[in-house]
Order: C-alpha cells, then sequence, then structure tokens
C-alpha cells in the first residue's frame, strides 16, 4: 500500500520481512489516523483514532503513569495506518469465520504481526508487554467514554458490552468525570488539528523519554 510520504508499505510477502519494506513514518501515522473514524463512523461526529489515542495518552498521564506508558498508550494503534481500524464486533465475526473455516483466528494473527512492527520501531516492546494489563485497562476507559459522548448507546435497550463488563456492576468499566468529548471545543476541531496535536504530543513525550534516559546513564 501506498503512504502519504509516498512510501510503499507491504502487508505480507517477502518485502514484508524487512524493514525497508514496513516504513514507520510518526507524520503518515499522524496523518492516516486522524482521517480514520472509530466506531466505523457510527459517532455523533467524526471521531478519528488519533484523537482516541490522545485520550488515552491523557488518561495515563492523568492516572500518574509513566511517560514510557504515557508514549505507549499514544502509539497502541499506531498500525491501524495501515489495518485500519476494525470494531471490535467486526474482528470477532472475522476470527469466528476463519476459525470455522478450518484457519486460525486471522484477523488477530493479521494485526498483531503489524502491531509488533509499529512498537518495535519506538522501541516500545518491552513497555507493552509489562505494562499490558494496565494499557488494555486505560483502552477500556477510553471506549466507555466514547459510549457515553458520542454514540447512539441506550442502556435501556442496547445490549450490554461484555468487553466493559455491563453485566457486573463491580466489575464495570466506567468512563471518566473530568472531560466530555462532545464537549464544543473539542467539536470545532478540525483533522488537521488532531493530527497536530498528535505530532506535539508524540514529540513531547519522546523528548522526556530521551531526557530520563540521558539522567539514567
Amino acid at each position: 500500500m501506498l503512504t502519504p510520504t509516498g512510501a510503499e508499505y507491504h502487508l505480507h510477502g517477502p518485502d514484508a520481512m524487512t524493514d525497508a519494506g514496513q516504513p514507520v513514518d510518526a507524520w503518515a501515522v499522524a496523518h492516516q489516523l486522524s482521517l480514520i473514524n472509530r466506531f466505523h463512523g457510527a459517532t455523533v461526529r467524526p471521531y478519528s483514532v488519533a484523537e482516541h489515542s490522545l485520550l488515552c495518552s491523557e488518561i495515563a498521564e492523568r492516572l500518574g503513569r509513566s511517560v514510557h506508558v504515557q508514549l505507549a498508550a499514544l502509539w497502541h494503534d499506531a498500525h491501524e495506518c495501515v489495518t485500519q481500524d476494525l470494531s471490535s464486533p467486526a474482528k470477532i465475526a472475522v476470527n469466528a469465520l476463519a476459525s470455522a473455516a478450518g484457519g486460525t483466528s486471522a484477523w488477530t494473527l493479521f494485526e498483531t504481526a503489524h502491531a509488533k512492527r509499529f512498537r518495535r520501531a519506538l522501541g516500545l516492546e518491552t513497555v507493552f508487554v509489562t505494562m499490558r494489563a494496565v494499557l488494555q485497562r486505560i483502552d477500556l476507559q477510553a471506549l466507555a467514554t466514547e459510549r457515553r459522548d458520542l454514540t447512539a448507546y441506550n442502556p435501556d435497550h442496547s445490549q450490554p458490552w461484555a468487553v466493559l463488563h455491563d453485566a457486573d456492576p463491580a466489575e464495570r468499566i466506567e468512563p471518566i468525570d473530568w472531560l466530555r468529548l462532545d464537549s464544543p471545543e473539542r467539536v470545532a476541531m478540525t483533522w488537521q488539528d488532531w493530527r497536530q496535536a498528535f505530532i506535539d504530543r508524540l514529540e513531547s513525550l519522546q523528548h522526556a523519554q530521551q531526557l530520563l534516559q540521558g539522567r539514567a546513564c
């Protein structure tokens, strides 16, 4: 596939086994994620993967998590610039169809391979392994907030979302209470604004990470 910078990213085949065949460019990631809508566009306004990623990074910061975790939270969906953002129900359906046909969980295998490539490009493999549960919790809290503010979900009529543990009040993932995604300020922002916000946040966190590494030397 052709990236916004004119590079070619190979999703499979011999070229996909090399770094040159799978280039990772931070600007291209920010550009593409700011144009890819979550929930397949089933939201009250355009809501991009870039905005979601920024929300996750902000939640991590609010929780007092390290710069490394904040960066991982920002970058956790970077691979979706090449795989696209497939909704959770669609991922489950694709995996189920593949398994029923005698194969494996095709989508999970496909997405995981590219996710690892993007995480390796920023040296975040260890953070994603050691902080997996934390990052998943942050992602789910962002999802709960998005459902509250941006979707037509109605607890009186809609089916419970198992991933948010709706059926168990003691385990239910609650949305954040310090921000609204349907605020006039956020609604007024363009996709270019979110692209720049993603780039700015990425550069700020990488700079902070470099300072920490310098002190450790």
